[in-house]
């Protein structure tokens, strides 16, 4: 004997069992996917800050001239420029550094400085680099730095991205040079401009490499390397049994470890290709440093040793610059 209603109401409850169920599953999917997007839209906003440097705090005027570069070592390892403080004979000396965001004093070498008045942990003073004036009463102070009275190069901090924000600056590696704060852009670089990025006071230069299109943080604080990059990056470059160079280096309060090969590739930056003979890898980093360079899409760091031979131009203002041999 058949029971044809029980039948059809066992085969509702099923459909409406599965219905449930497809509902939860539905429920859960959504709440996943909100969760992911909070998460995202969070480390977006997260890093995006964390690498958001305070608004310029420098005042700078008038074009600098020409002001000669001084390397700390024979191998080029610390580009320096020559600063004075008005009425003190003495010159002093800041590394050049695009891959800070600020000029910064260091703690030690300033205290006996009197040009240079310090209150909460930041300096008040006014210093000429060239005929360009440097002017902030919040400079920051790092705690770095040995009180060498006897040192004949006096370095006593660094100079900034911030002072190329909003100008045009002109770095001579071949003339041994540099040209701060320019009114114009010099006339053999007009027809060679091309677009680079000044975000979050990083230079982040678009070029070629093995016919892909890459993104270049110009650091010229790291002066002795060529390409800096990551182990998976650096183990695709570097020659087939290449003699592998390791070092302990100091970066700022960190002791990082690298490891350099040779390489025999080419960085194509619209009309202008630079060959890269060295690739460095580099252990150390902090996990903001290697998520902040992961966040930015960027394949590596480029040092001044790979633009020895040649002059960049960099408009921070319009977001232009150019390379030349």
């Amino acid at each position: 004997m058949s029971y044809p209603f029980h039948s059809n109401f066992s085969f509702k409850i099923r459909i409406l069992q599965k219905n449930q169920t497809m509902k939860l599953f539905k429920k859960l999917a959504l709440g996943f996917l909100a969760v992911l997007v909070f998460i995202l839209v969070g480390g977006y906003i997260y890093f995006d800050q964390k690498f958001t440097p305070e608004d310029n705090y420098l005042t700078v005027k008038n074009e600098s001239g020409n002001i000669p570069i001084t390397w700390l070592e024979n191998n080029k390892n610390v580009l320096l420029l020559p600063i004075h403080f008005s009425g003190n004979p003495q010159t002093y000396y800041l590394q050049f550094d695009t891959g800070s965001p600020y000029t910064v004093f260091y703690s030690n070498p300033i205290k006996n400085i009197k040009e240079i008045s310090i209150n909460n942990e930041r300096a008040k003073t006014s210093f000429f680099i060239g005929k360009t004036e440097i002017s902030s009463n919040r400079f920051k102070i790092f705690n770095k730095g040995k009180n060498e009275e006897q040192d004949s190069i006096k370095i006593i901090g660094t100079i900034g991205a911030d002072v190329l924000e909003d100008r045009k600056t002109l770095i001579d590696f071949k003339n041994n040079q540099i040209v701060v704060n320019l009114n114009e852009i010099p006339s053999d670089f007009k027809n060679q401009l091309f677009d680079f990025k000044f975000k979050k006071r990083k230079i982040i230069i678009s070029g070629t490499l093995k016919g892909e299109d890459r993104k270049f943080l110009y650091d010229s604080g790291t002066s002795a390397y060529e390409f800096l990059t990551y182990k998976e990056e650096w183990q695709n470059l570097k020659t087939l049994n290449s003699k592998i160079n390791i070092e302990k280096v100091q970066s700022w309060n960190n002791v990082l470890t690298t490891f350099t090969s040779d390489c025999r590739e080419n960085i194509q930056f619209k009309n202008q290709k630079i060959p890269v003979k060295q690739v460095t890898y580099v252990e150390g980093f902090s996990n903001a440093q290697f998520s902040m360079m992961k966040f930015s899409g960027m394949t590596g760091m480029l040092g001044n040793k790979i633009f020895l031979n040649y002059r960049i131009f960099i408009d921070c203002a319009g977001e232009k610059i150019s390379i030349k041999d």
